[in-house]
């Protein structure tokens, strides 16, 4: 299996939260900056020395139960959680990420918080991906190409990114 989708991973209380913190932070000097792939990103994936909302922590220990890691690290961004704020034009081109800990394999679980007006969906693989606010996808993003299309309208597509490096002998997908 290239992806897992999980349907309404949070509740609209924590999508809420989360909402609030990236709309309310976004702007902070040093917290969010351009996520270099050539669109209209910006993101927490550069930054160090803060907290995101204990929500975001809660979440991702469920993840981790959900899935049953066994042997995983965090990647080397802050707590192995990104923060994304996708305005209007935003594309990410196809590309792999790294493998932060080989043999180890790059595992990202994408929440997805508010989807714009239109696009910004994921492709997978060249696939389009229908995604609903507040549910999980997650894929190898060392292993399988991955990409999204443009973000349309004023709406921005706010997701957070929850990275874990995964033991290759586990079978997590």
């Amino acid at each position: 299996m290239e992806y897992k989708i999980i349907k309404n991973f949070v509740s609209k209380k924590e999508q809420k939260k989360l909402i609030d913190w990236i709309i309310n932070n976004r702007n902070t000097p040093g917290l969010f900056s351009d996520a270099n792939m050539n669109g209209n990103r910006i993101t927490t994936r550069y930054s160090k020395d803060f907290s995101f909302p204990d929500t975001a922590y809660k979440i991702q220990k469920r993840i981790i139960t959900k899935l049953k890691f066994k042997e995983f690290k965090l990647p080397k961004y802050h707590h192995g959680m990104v923060a994304s704020y996708a305005g209007e034009n935003d594309t990410v081109f196809e590309h792999l990420d790294p493998q932060w800990y080989p043999p180890y394999e790059t595992l990202h679980c994408n929440l997805m918080l508010q989807k714009p007006l239109k696009g910004g969906k994921p492709i997978i693989n060249k696939k389009n991906i229908n995604i609903n606010e507040r549910d999980l996808w997650c894929y190898y993003v060392s292993k399988v190409p991955h990409a999204s299309s443009k973000v349309m309208g004023s709406r921005a597509r706010l997701m957070y990114v929850f990275g874990f490096c995964i033991d290759p002998k586990e079978k997590i997908l």
